[in-house]
């Protein structure tokens, strides 16, 4: 079997190479588990074509194949697919792969594909969802507040949720967890630009203050930070806009603000819903002042450290913040 594994989301592939790895005798692991890099790709091909010497199955494992890194050279070498023994899992993982290329092309013709997107961080109640599902499937009781808490504290890291419900699947023995003992054994860490935004649009000046706080003190890259500012606000604006012009469908609104996810604009029009245009507009142009003066050096460039850069960014936040105040 040859498997194309593709997508950002590492939990839920590890998962999958968990299970294909439980499929192999334990005690034959050693000569019947191999992993290889993409640039050993004729090794790892050498190796699946091999029969296993136990007789049973033999987990072949190819990472980080975004593809773009194989020539002719490789698509060659890939033509011995056809001779990969049936009992051999090869498999194949991508974070992303791009579908016009001829290796990708080739390859699908003999691999089964799936692909593995994180839950966006917009869509809590997916992440709710999957975060009791998972403490479902490790016979974890959690209280209804205490999960929407995790899908807040934690966010589309299912990874982090899987050790987080792990630790309180320990600490609770069999018996339900409330949001108290939740909340005192899982810390809230998932600041992050995305929230910034929304607490600057909703004139929370506190929350602003300790969330700029909080991702300079990690060390976020300012241009990072700015550039999600920028690309958030103008999302607003352009919903906001085409709301106000009267477009009242969401699949037109989608189109016109170039939203690849028509379901996201349920959520964009609760955002925008009582947020003035102009304020937008103000905050659209002051965001991108700060992105040029940090382009220019004004700002990060000649600073010591990002949290002394962040002086200089705090102002102008704030003042961002303060249009929306009403």
């Amino acid at each position: 079997m040859i498997v194309l594994l593709t997508g950002d989301d590492q939990h839920a592939i590890q998962e999958r190479l968990n299970q294909y790895k439980a499929e192999i005798d334990a005690q034959w692991l050693t000569l019947c588990y191999h992993r290889f890099p993409a640039a050993h790709l004729d090794q790892a091909i050498s190796v699946a074509r091999t029969r296993s010497l136990t007789g049973g199955k033999k987990l072949v494992i190819v990472e980080n194949c975004h593809l773009k890194q194989w020539g002719d050279t490789e698509l060659e070498t890939l033509q011995q697919l056809v001779q990969v023994p049936e009992f051999t899992i090869l498999v194949f993982v991508a974070t992303n792969v791009d579908k016009r290329l001829k290796i990708y092309k080739h390859l699908v013709k003999y691999a089964k594909f799936f692909e593995f997107s994180l839950i966006p961080p917009w869509r809590t109640d997916l992440i709710e969802k999957a975060i009791a599902t998972q403490a479902k499937k490790i016979k974890l009781v959690l209280s209804k507040d205490a999960v929407e808490y995790l899908a807040e504290a934690i966010g589309n890291d299912m990874t982090r949720a899987a050790t987080e419900l792990r630790k309180l699947y320990i600490y609770g023995t069999g018996r339900q967890l409330e949001l108290a003992e939740v909340k005192e054994l899982v810390p809230c860490q998932t600041q992050n630009s995305l929230q910034l935004a929304s607490a600057i649009r909703q004139g929370e000046s506190n929350q602003v203050l300790h969330l700029l706080d909080d991702l300079l003190s990690r060390s976020e890259p300012l241009m990072v930070i700015v550039a999600t500012l920028l690309t958030q606000f103008r999302t607003w604006l352009w919903v906001k806009s085409a709301i106000v012009s009267g477009v009242k469908k969401d699949s037109e609104l989608a189109q016109l603000c170039s939203i690849s996810n028509p379901n996201r604009i349920y959520y964009l029009r609760q955002e925008v819903a009582n947020t003035s245009i102009n304020a937008l507009a103000k905050a659209v142009i002051m965001v991108l002042d700060l992105e040029m003066s940090i382009k220019k050096g004004v700002d990060s460039a000649t600073s010591s450290s990002n949290r002394a850069s962040g002086k200089n960014l705090l102002p102008t936040i704030l003042s961002i913040s303060r249009n929306f105040q009403s």
